[in-house]
Order: C-alpha cells, then sequence, then structure tokens
C-alpha cells in the first residue's frame, strides 16, 4: 500500500511540476518577459568562449567547475558526466538563479524570468 501511495505522490508532484512549468512559460511568452532554463544557461555557460574551466577527478568521477563573467552577470556551474549539480547565477551581486540538484531536479527546464 505504501509503494502504491509514493508511486501516485509522485505522479502527482511530476505532473503539478510540468503545468507550472507550462503555464510560467506561457505568461513569459505572452508578456514578452525575457526568460531562460537552467539547462539552457547551462549550455550557454560551458559554451562561452570566455569561460574558465576547472577539471577535477573524484572518487573516480570527473567533475567540470565553471566560471564566467560577462556584462556584468557572474555565473558558476558545476557539472558531472551526467548532469548539473549546482548553477548559480548574478547580476551585480543580486541572485538572478540558485539551482542545486538534490533538491531542485523537477526545474530543471522550468523558465527563469531575466532581468
Amino acid at each position: 500500500m505504501t509503494r502504491r501511495s509514493n508511486k501516485i505522490k509522485h505522479k502527482a508532484k511530476t505532473t503539478l511540476n510540468k503545468v507550472k512549468t507550462n503555464i510560467k512559460e506561457t505568461i513569459f511568452n505572452i508578456a514578452d518577459i525575457p526568460s531562460t532554463s537552467v539547462q539552457q544557461l547551462a549550455d550557454f555557460i560551458q559554451h562561452h568562449p570566455d569561460t574558465k574551466v576547472t577539471q577535477k577527478q573524484m572518487l573516480g568521477i570527473s567533475y567540470a567547475f565553471y566560471s564566467l563573467e560577462t556584462e556584468g552577470y557572474h555565473y558558476y556551474l558545476e557539472t558531472n558526466p551526467s548532469k548539473i549539480l549546482q548553477l548559480d547565477g548574478y547580476d551585480k551581486n543580486k541572485k538572478m538563479v540558485c539551482y542545486r540538484s538534490y533538491r531542485d531536479y523537477d526545474q530543471l527546464n522550468t523558465p527563469i524570468k531575466m532581468p
């Protein structure tokens, strides 16, 4: 009974997060508010020519640490080969985005309002 209850709860939470993402995306599109997602921002940081990258091997797993400062914005990104672990973005010391995979895994593709 508990396993079935947990499965239903997980499915309801996943569905609710998808609905929330779709609503935010629609509002941002209608209001013409510039937005991006954590995944898109991470791709931008990883491929930007001014990004500084440090690679480390810990406990047999490769990790990459990215730092980028451009146009008054500062970004910090941590990844392993399979996922984004952490992403922070600041605009003149004001936090724009704070993503942690251990707590925000369901918000990877949710639109984020950009300044």
